[in-house]
């Protein structure tokens, strides 16, 4: 169940970042540039879950995992200075 939603979740994102009215409404089509940082945030809380046993609550997780924690500000970062 996992690797349907993990995949699913990545076509989601991807498909959110190229649709019509996503680039209507920010008024690009760069959002495209920030899909591999959201599949390393996927894969890294993916890695902690099976290889570390964690996974328990995932703002923790995101919070105590260095890694995780610099993906999602890299994201927030990137997305901001494309849309503005």
């Amino acid at each position: 169940m996992i690797a349907v939603s993990t995949a699913c979740i990545v076509m989601s994102y991807a498909l959110y970042t190229v649709s019509p009215q996503t680039v209507d409404r920010f008024g690009t089509r760069n959002l495209v540039f920030s899909i591999p940082i959201v599949i390393y945030g996927i894969y890294r809380y993916l890695y902690l879950i099976h290889q570390k046993n964690m996974g328990g609550n995932p703002s923790i997780e995101i919070i105590n995992d260095l890694p995780l924690l610099l993906n999602a500000l890299l994201w927030v970062l990137i997305v901001v200075l494309i849309i503005y």
